[in-house]
């Protein structure tokens, strides 16, 4: 009697553990799922809304372009101090808020990609 009921035990664990791997599996399946998801949805949401935006800033920067232009009476000079001016705005975003850029984007990415709900 020992011994049959020994062999139905390691059966029933033998089942338990298989069932428990399968489990844990298909779960991490749907957790990759959702978060390739959530990143696939994010990015090309930030791709759509980032052509709209370029497109607007690049009409303002030709419409500002042209009236500094036309204040100054020479076109190219209007076009040279825009572009000047976003070099430096390119410059100060370089060397003073990379690393805060750095670490909102880890921030918000770990917590899309650990947030298990």
């Amino acid at each position: 009697m020992g011994l049959n009921n020994l062999s139905e035990n390691v059966e029933g664990l033998n089942r338990s553990t298989q069932e428990f791997i399968e489990k844990n599996y298909e779960y991490y399946r749907l957790s990759i799922f959702k978060t390739l998801t959530k990143g696939s949805t994010s990015l090309i949401t930030f791709m759509i809304l980032g052509a709209l935006l370029f497109g607007a800033l690049l009409l303002v920067t030709f419409a500002i372009a042209l009236f500094i232009g036309s204040w100054l009476d020479n076109l190219g000079l209007g076009f040279l101090i825009l572009g000047l001016f976003y070099v430096l705005i390119a410059v100060i975003v370089f060397y003073g808020c990379r690393k805060t850029i750095e670490r909102m984007v880890l921030i918000k990415a770990s917590k899309d990609f650990f947030d298990n709900d």
